[in-house]
């Protein structure tokens, strides 16, 4: 079902871009309603699981908070009050770095480890599922696709930042 379809729209969409994008969007509030709805389950946020998985697949022993920030897909100021609530719930602790003292680690628990046993695998499945009919070559071509509308924000952003700044000093 196209997306005009699925919203109900009267009239088509009237650029492919715009297709593209409100598409984009449409699907990544399902993802993130559906990734709501699993997650609870387990007591846990799509943000803190992305964290228990950073700190179980990280080549050393812990990360530092700096580190885990430039891993998850949210502010930098966020990541205190995550790190917070998953200490909270006994599936991080903090630990201060023997090198540097005023950084602290974050290191998953066997308690975290154990939250991870159940939630990844049928995560995992699930990502699987929702991918089936897609071939390998589509999903690359969606990858590098969404990897050129970030750089073009990006991009984007600085233009208009720059633009306002401008303004702002005239």
């Amino acid at each position: 079902m196209n997306l005009k379809q699925e919203l109900g729209l009267d009239l088509a969409i009237k650029t492919i871009e715009h297709e593209c994008m409100l598409n984009i969007v449409y699907t990544g509030t399902m993802i993130n309603k559906s990734a709501y709805r699993y997650f609870s389950r387990y007591g846990i946020t799509e943000t803190q699981f992305n964290v228990l998985m950073s700190l179980k697949y990280a080549l050393s022993d812990g990360l530092s908070q700096i580190a885990l920030s430039k891993r998850l897909i949210v502010n930098k100021a966020d990541v205190t009050g995550i790190i917070d609530r998953l200490e909270k719930k006994k599936l991080v602790e903090r630990f201060a770095d023997k090198n540097d003292r005023r950084i602290n680690l974050i290191k998953i628990t066997s308690r975290g480890r154990e939250i991870l046993l159940k939630v990844e695998k049928i995560y995992i499945e699930e990502v699987r599922r929702l991918l089936t009919g897609c071939a390998k070559t589509e999903i690359k071509t969606i990858i590098h696709g969404l990897e050129i509308i970030r750089k073009n924000l990006r991009t984007s952003y600085y233009r208009v930042f720059a633009r306002e700044l401008e303004k702002s000093q005239k």
